[in-house]
C-alpha cells in the first residue's frame, strides 16, 4: 500500500472515533498539556436537525506522554443548562447547539473542551459494517435480553445492527450506566478494528459515509504530523471512567444526580485538567 494510501485510512479513521486532535498541530502558544475532545452521538433524521445527545464522551489527550483517558457522562444526568436551567444533559445540544453543550460541560466538570465532534450515530451501523464487524466482550445477561444479538456472548464479533443494538440496550440492572459502559466498549472495539492494516483500504468508502454524518472543529490535517502521533499514541492503556452518581425521579421523569465530590476526583484522577 502507498505511503499516503496509509496516511489517508489512518487519519479518517481515527476521526471517526474522536481522534481527530491527532491530525493537527497544537497551537504554540497554546499553554495547557491536555486536550480534550467532547464526543457526541445524536440520534437525529440527519446531522442538520438536532436531536438528543444521547452518547457524551471526553476523550482526552496529553500532549507530551501521549497517554489517553476517556470520560463518559450519561444522558439523564440532571445539569444547569445556560439559558435554560437544570435539565437532562442530553437537551443541551437540540437547545443551544454546540456552544450550550460545550458551556454546560465545561461548567459542569470545570474543564476545558478544546475541540467537538458529532455524528449521526445511527451512522455507526454503517461503519461497523464497512469494517466488517467489530469484536466485543458481551455480557450474558445483555446477549440473553437482545434479540439482534442472537445468543452471543463473551468476545464475539458483532455485525453494525447487533453493536447498535448492544450499546443501546438499557433495561438491566445497571440502567443508564451499564448503556454508557456499552457505548466505551463499542467505541473501543471500532478503534481496535479501524487500525488494522487490512482496513486501512477502506478509509475512501468511510469518509464518504461520513461527509453527511458529521460535524467538528476540527482543523486540516497534517499528515507528517499524523504519522508521528499516531506512532506514540498509548491508545492501549486508556483510562476509562463514567460520571458517578443517584438515580431518583422529579416530577415523573428520571434524573442522575451527580455526586459532584466524587466527580471531581474522577476528573483529577483522569487528568482531564492540567
Amino acid at each position: 500500500m502507498e505511503k499516503w494510501q496509509k496516511i489517508l485510512g489512518v487519519s479518517i479513521l481515527i476521526l471517526i472515533l474522536g481522534l481527530g486532535l491527532l491530525m493537527i498541530l497544537a497551537p504554540k502558544d497554546q499553554p495547557r498539556e491536555k486536550i480534550n475532545i467532547l464526543l457526541l452521538g445524536v440520534d437525529a433524521r440527519d446531522i442538520n436537525h438536532p436531536g438528543n445527545t444521547d452518547s457524551i464522551t471526553i476523550l482526552s489527550i496529553d500532549k507530551k506522554t501521549k497517554d489517553v483517558a476517556m470520560l463518559s457522562i450519561p444522558r439523564d444526568a440532571r445539569v444547569e443548562i445556560p439559558g435554560r436551567g437544570v435539565d437532562k444533559i442530553n437537551s443541551a445540544y437540540p437547545h443551544g447547539g454546540f456552544n450550550t453543550t460545550i458551556e454546560t460541560i465545561e461548567n459542569f466538570l470545570d474543564i476545558k473542551i478544546d475541540y467537538y465532534i458529532l455524528i449521526n450515530f445511527e451512522e455507526f451501523e454503517n461503519i461497523v459494517d464497512t469494517l466488517d464487524g467489530i469484536y466485543v466482550d458481551v455480557e450474558p445477561s445483555t446477549a440473553a435480553s437482545v434479540p439482534e444479538l442472537n445468543g452471543k456472548s463473551g468476545f464475539s464479533r458483532l455485525n453494525g445492527e447487533q453493536a447498535l443494538a448492544y450499546a443501546r440496550f438499557r433495561f438491566d440492572s445497571a440502567g443508564d450506566m451499564g448503556r454508557v459502559k456499552r457505548h466505551q466498549k463499542v467505541i473501543q472495539g471500532i478503534i481496535d478494528e479501524a487500525l488494522k492494516p487490512s482496513n486501512l483500504v477502506k478509509a475512501p468508502t468511510i469518509l464518504n459515509q461520513l461527509r453527511e454524518n458529521m460535524r467538528t472543529n476540527i482543523l486540516p490535517y497534517d499528515t507528517v504530523v499524523l504519522e508521528k502521533f499516531v506512532q506514540g499514541f498509548k491508545l492501549d492503556k486508556a483510562r476509562i471512567a463514567v460520571i458517578s452518581g443517584n438515580y431518583t425521579t422529579i416530577n415523573g421523569i428520571v434524573y442522575l444526580i451527580p455526586d459532584n465530590e466524587t466527580n471531581e476526583k474522577i476528573v483529577t484522577e483522569l487528568g482531564l485538567k492540567d
